[in-house]
């Protein structure tokens, strides 16, 4: 049996579906590689190496302390894990805990993911057919800990805005690759669809002088932000509630929008 040790957890807007088209569109004559809204790290942990510097940024504190246990504290993050059970009870007591060290936190909060419906973290998740949600395995969490320690260990961990990341990280040798919060949809607290400073966003991409990737929803707003980009329609399912029924009505259209010519990589042509 296989076992995709290349991520750690499911996050609402990840790009699971996604990073093998993303993959091919990324620049191979990079010096860093940074990535401003990390989410669970799909698009960072698909290759074993971007570029010499690489970097994660989120805004969100929950998932900055796990990547950052992961990297330098994996065997005390498993020993808090390895006794855990698949629980409603337990699942209930974590979402009420208040842990007390950085090493607690990383695990209540990896354990209410993977443990939770859709990786909310918010209700326990039960499936019919297989040996999900709740019931996953145990030993492969522990084992992509390991796998992900290692992916780590030359990624910079970063918890910043977006855009005092950008401006500071910014050269011609940087490639950002940006998947912020889309103009609609659900998301986390700290991540949340509402108020995000999509102008800013755009303003400020316009400007850098690296090179960028931008994932997004394909809506009439986005469209207008980014008239002038290069830009590749695509769609996918979706990522909850897309088993059985009518696959046209559950695909979700998006957007790769770049600063750079992404559509002969796109249609296979290189030059």
């Amino acid at each position: 049996m296989t076992i995709d040790k290349k991520h750690l957890l499911n996050w609402v807007g990840g790009k699971r579906l996604l990073r093998k088209t993303i993959a091919p569109l990324i620049p191979k004559d990079l010096i860093s590689y940074i990535e401003p809204f990390g989410g669970g790290g799909w698009v960072l942990f698909y290759k074993e190496k971007w570029a010499d510097l690489e970097i994660y940024n989120d805004l969100d504190g929950r998932l900055v302390n796990l990547f950052r246990i992961v990297k330098y504290h994996p065997e005390a993050l498993k020993e808090e894990l390895r006794l855990l059970l698949g629980s409603r009870e337990m699942f209930m007591q974590f979402l009420n805990a208040k842990p007390y060290t950085d090493i607690q936190r990383a695990a209540q909060f990896l354990f209410l993911i993977t443990r939770s419906f859709g990786g909310r973290g918010e209700t326990y998740g039960t499936v019919k057919k297989s040996a999900g949600g709740a019931s996953k395995s145990q030993r492969n969490i522990l084992s992509k800990i390991d796998s992900i320690h290692e992916r780590l260990d030359k990624v910079l961990v970063e918890n910043r805005d977006f855009e005092k990341l950008i401006k500071q990280y910014d050269h011609d040798g940087a490639f950002f690759y940006c998947d912020p919060p889309y103009t609609f949809g659900c998301g986390y607290e700290v991540t949340s669809t509402e108020g995000f400073a999509h102008e800013r966003l755009r303003d400020l991409l316009k400007s850098i002088q690296g090179r960028f990737l931008l994932s997004y929803d394909d809506s009439p707003k986005v469209r207008e932000l980014y008239k002038g980009f290069e830009m590749i329609a695509i769609e996918r399912l979706n990522g909850i509630n897309n088993k059985g029924g009518d696959r046209k009505n559950k695909m979700f259209k998006e957007l790769l929008i770049a600063n750079y010519p992404i559509e002969d990589l796109f249609n296979g042509r290189t030059n």
